[in-house]
């Protein structure tokens, strides 16, 4: 055991001995950073901006390597943290030349972080909440038309959950269940058009299985005149066809 006491003093001293790295300077890491970044080394490029924002927050660049931190976070597919970063630059930097498009890429990264239609839409109001704010704060911007799309995009995802939800309870003979939450996507999203005239030719649907033949018609005439949806119109033209056919 005494054999093995020396070699491993000698290792403890060594180590205690090395000296801690040396900090560089704030245009070093900044350099580095956007070297890594032209070479697509994003978590490389991260490091670098992170310890450039940690140790030199009066630097002239701290703004700017906020920026490319979530920026690298953004290449680097980490979302949550590119998300978080963006946001620190709006709410510590909102005078500097990076807020606007950060406060854009607040909402892109909540954005790229929806999920199928089908699953819980958190991200998706959250994507939501984000580009509303950036349209009321930058309504001039070069972005707004872009934040307006991914807003359309957002509620039609939004809507199509809810129709979803109608259609299974629709399938399971559950009419009522149906109608109401088909009612609330005629009620909520009467501006995205794709499930706003799906969900009209359903209820045209229920209305027919519960009797109500005259309801059903004034649904799919609508769907008729306004959708422009070719298998949507096929299909209301079958409904009416068969309507023609019924005796009596």
């Amino acid at each position: 055991m005494k054999y093995l006491a020396f070699p491993l003093a000698l290792c403890v001293a060594a180590c205690a001995s090395t000296p801690p790295e040396k900090l560089q300077g704030a245009d070093y890491y900044f350099e580095e950073g956007q070297k890594a970044m032209e070479k697509n080394r994003c978590l490389e490029a991260s490091e670098h901006f992170k310890r450039l924002v940690s140790n030199f927050p009066g630097s002239r660049r701290v703004a700017e390597a906020q920026f490319f931190l979530a920026e690298a976070h953004f290449c680097n597919r980490d979302w949550v943290n590119a998300a978080f970063e963006y946001q620190r630059i709006v709410d510590i930097y909102p005078s500097s030349e990076w807020a606007v498009e950060a406060q854009f890429k607040v909402g892109e990264s909540h954005f790229k972080q929806l999920r199928r239609p089908e699953l819980d839409q958190k991200e998706t109001f959250e994507a939501l909440t984000a580009f509303r704010n950036f349209i009321e704060d930058q309504p001039d911007s070069p972005l707004a038309e872009q934040a307006r799309q991914r807003i359309a995009e957002c509620r039609g995802r939004l809507a199509q959950k809810q129709y979803l939800s109608g259609r299974l309870y629709h399938k399971q003979g559950h009419l009522d269940a149906a109608k109401m939450t088909y009612e609330e996507v005629l009620r909520e999203y009467p501006d995205v058009g794709e499930w706003y005239y799906t969900t009209l030719f359903r209820m045209g649907e229920i209305a027919h299985e519960q009797g109500d033949v005259d309801l059903a018609v004034r649904y799919w005439k609508e769907v008729l005149q306004d959708s422009g949806d070719p298998e949507l119109v096929e299909g209301v033209q079958k409904h009416l066809s068969g309507l023609s056919q019924s005796p009596g």
